[in-house]
């Protein structure tokens, strides 16, 4: 379900003021280099938020950091990440900036009980997009119409305010039996959609995401990952999710911002496919 934020959105959580975006620095440290693979797309040319997020965080010296997504991460090309000088980086395409990470904080907050893996499965089955052509039906860890995706695909759990999706890891996204850092984060995303706005169909970005992975899981474990939405502030949802191994111990934890889009043609493209 993940969709990145356009450049005119500079998204943070409610907890932090809105800072307009840094200017491309004239000399700056090259810190290392992000490029996403052309399969692992959210929107179908760009791609998957998490995947995004999670390949720029390594670049950070923070067991949970946060990027913010100014614009559509290209696939298939190499991007630098440069050193900001305060212990953060930023992703550049030429002269545009595209993202920014830094040492995070996640909410401090009752997570709430974990469905089984069972309810986790029932869940999906309850994706209200099943069969539906949408804008993001080919999302490599959401999409439906994908072969060979992740299938981590959200739906609503019984009363229908948490979402939550099973994770079986398997070996496309794994090396060395262990799966691939970014596709903690990958799975961590769509998940973490808000529950209102996947009821009604409304098309979302994700801005912001606070990530921490205690461990990357197994080739083969069955993870949940459920999220809850905790505040909503007009078109901006502010949401938390968690995965969870089947003894219920934590894998991986994020917070992140969603904002709905408000032209009328925007905000219906999901709704309209229904």
């Amino acid at each position: 379900m993940s969709a990145l934020a356009p450049s005119t959105l500079d998204l943070e959580p409610t907890s932090a003021p809105t800072r307009s975006a840094p200017s491309v620095p004239t000399s700056g440290e090259r810190i290392g280099t992000v490029a996403i693979d052309r399969r692992l797309n959210g929107p179908r040319r760009s791609a998957n938020g998490g995947f995004a997020a999670g390949s720029i965080a390594p670049h950070i010296d923070a067991e949970t950091t946060t990027v913010v997504l100014h614009r559509p991460i290209p696939l298939g090309r190499e991007l630098p990440v440069v050193a900001d000088g305060t212990g953060g980086g930023l992703v550049f395409d030429r002269r545009r900036l595209l993202a920014r990470a830094r040492p995070g904080r996640l909410v401090d907050a009752a997570v709430p009980a974990a469905p089984t893996y069972d309810e986790a499965l029932a869940a999906r089955s309850r994706y209200p997009l099943a069969g539906v052509r949408h804008a993001l039906a080919d999302c490599v860890v959401c999409g439906t119409q994908r072969v060979d995706g992740m299938h981590v695909t959200p739906g609503p759990l019984a009363g229908g305010t948490r979402l939550a999706a099973p994770w079986s890891v398997d070996t496309r996204v794994a090396h060395a039996g262990v799966a691939d850092y970014p596709a903690v984060w990958g799975a961590l995303d769509c998940p973490s959609y808000p529950a209102h706005a996947l009821d009604l169909r409304i098309l979302c970005l994700l801005g912001t995401i606070t990530g921490r992975v205690e461990r990357r899981p197994r080739v083969g474990e069955h993870l949940v990952i459920h999220s809850w939405t905790r505040a909503q502030h007009g078109r901006r949802y502010e949401t938390s999710v968690a995965m969870v191994d089947e003894r219920g111990g934590v894998v991986a934890r994020a917070d992140a911002t969603w904002i709905a889009l408000r032209h009328p043609r925007a905000t219906a493209l999901i709704a309209r496919l229904g």
